[in-house]
């Protein structure tokens, strides 16, 4: 066991050391870490506001525990119950926690333009907050200022589709460019505005970056102008745009098995390195499986991969939890999985893929990827066969083992589906967990020392 660990540890140690040097890469990690807090508490109220106080979800509603007709004596199906004051309550409780969802979530890629660029500035010799400052600045340049109103016609504001996770990819390249121009044409000595010595430090560093931040605005207003026409693909929106680049060519390979794993693979290849998965392949999971998981609910299509069927396998991680409590001997490990099983019960990995971590570990990495694959070959299988029906219904991606495939099924044999997986993925994960066991942390080493 040993050798097998040593000759594990001599392959995958090489390749971690040099993912994690990359520069780019790094600051993008770090970027998404830095929003880790309000990723984090926009779940927990995003969870309180889809899972308990929905008058009709999983606590309170007919399909979940029904304690909504245990509070007001009144079928949860009825209309009494929907005008009853419970359910404004509830309602206003809901409106509440949508607030601090929005800041987790809505915005997220407008909070991750910041941050990213306040580490590529870092990383590239420049004042790492101008160039956040920058960036934003590009942003809101690139973002459309103007929705369909109520009555058809064109009202100055912001859609919240340009700045939630559907925009990752784009405040990424936003990002990127923008501080990469701001930093060159700051670093050169000839675009800097001199002061006179009087001058506040803050003002004259100000007026030094005067002309790089106007040149950096100014290419971007080009581009954003140019674009607005709409000559590219009939898209006024880089947001748009990229979605219409994208989607065209993976439509036709979107339902095929191959396409699938490589999907999981990159989402949680992404997760391994700390990097949040799924809001870097937002854009595939957007326009290629949540159009499929609404065809499915319309019943206009029986698409076997939907957003759906992966969000209903996000569970893997639960099996390392359940396989640390049955075979872990390590303190560290078993006391990491205490304290993240409760937020696993909902989905949230972060402090598992941080704490233990999973994050750049080498003995974690297969399984941490071969489960989610594994988990996909068996649900093909599975649905394909007709044992488990397709997911035609949209589900909280929080929601618990069992009820989220129930309900995304609208049958039983999908919670049965995740539960297969779930023991499955032990499986896969306990030889990993065992083998963890002859592995000392830096602490146990100093201890003994």
């Amino acid at each position: 066991m040993n050798s097998v660990i040593s000759s594990f540890e001599r392959v995958m140690m090489p390749l971690a050391a040099k993912i994690s040097s990359n520069r780019y890469l790094l600051a993008m990690r770090d970027a998404f870490s830095m929003l880790l807090p309000f990723i984090i508490v926009g779940s927990f109220f995003g969870i309180m506001e889809w899972v308990v106080l929905d008058p009709w979800g999983t606590i309170m509603g007919a399909n979940g525990m029904n304690l909504g007709q245990t509070f007001t004596g009144l079928d949860t199906a009825g209309d009494a119950y929907k005008a009853s004051g419970f359910v404004a309550t509830m309602q206003v409780l809901q409106g509440l926690c949508n607030n601090v969802v929005t800041v987790g979530f809505g915005v997220f890629s407008f909070l991750l333009v910041a941050a990213f660029a306040y580490r590529l500035g870092q990383n590239w010799g420049g004042d790492p907050f101008q160039t956040a400052l920058v960036a934003l600045g590009a942003y809101i340049i690139m973002t459309p200022q103007a929705i369909p109103g109520a009555d058809g016609k064109m009202v100055g504001a912001f859609s919240l589709d340009y700045f939630g996770n559907k925009a990752v990819l784009t405040s990424i390249i936003v990002a990127t460019v923008s501080a990469w121009l701001f930093v060159k044409l700051s670093q050169n000595k000839k675009l800097r505005i001199r002061m006179p010595e009087t001058v506040p430090p803050a003002v004259a560093k100000s007026f030094e970056v005067l002309v790089p931040v106007f040149f950096t605005l100014a290419i971007f207003t080009v581009f954003a102008t140019i674009l607005s026409q709409g000559q590219f693909f009939g898209k006024k929106a880089l947001n748009d745009l990229i979605y219409a680049i994208i989607q065209a060519p993976l439509m036709g390979f979107s339902q095929g098995l191959g396409f699938s794993l490589l999907y999981q693979f990159i989402v949680w290849f992404f997760w391994w390195f700390g990097i949040h998965g799924h809001n870097v392949t937002a854009a595939i999971q957007n326009m290629v499986y949540m159009p499929a998981q609404l065809a499915n609910q319309a019943g206009d299509a029986s698409y076997i991969f939907s957003n759906g069927f992966f969000e209903a396998g996000l569970m893997h991680v639960m099996a390392l939890v359940i396989a640390i409590f049955i075979f872990s001997k390590k303190d560290s490990w078993r006391a990491v999985a205490k304290v993240g099983a409760p937020a696993m019960l909902f989905n949230i990995q972060e402090p598992l893929a941080f704490g233990l971590p999973i994050v750049l570990n080498p003995l974690l990495l297969i399984p941490y990827i071969l489960a989610p694959l594994a988990n996909t070959v068996v649900g093909w299988l599975a649905l394909s066969s007709g044992l488990v029906p397709i997911f035609k219904y949209v589900v909280p991606w929080t929601m618990p083992l069992f009820f989220g495939g129930t309900i995304g099924t609208g049958s039983i044999a999908g919670g049965l589906l995740q539960v297969v997986w779930l023991v499955m993925d032990v499986f896969i994960y306990a030889p990993f967990v065992i083998m963890g066991n002859r592995i000392k942390d830096e602490e146990e080493e100093e201890e003994e020392a």
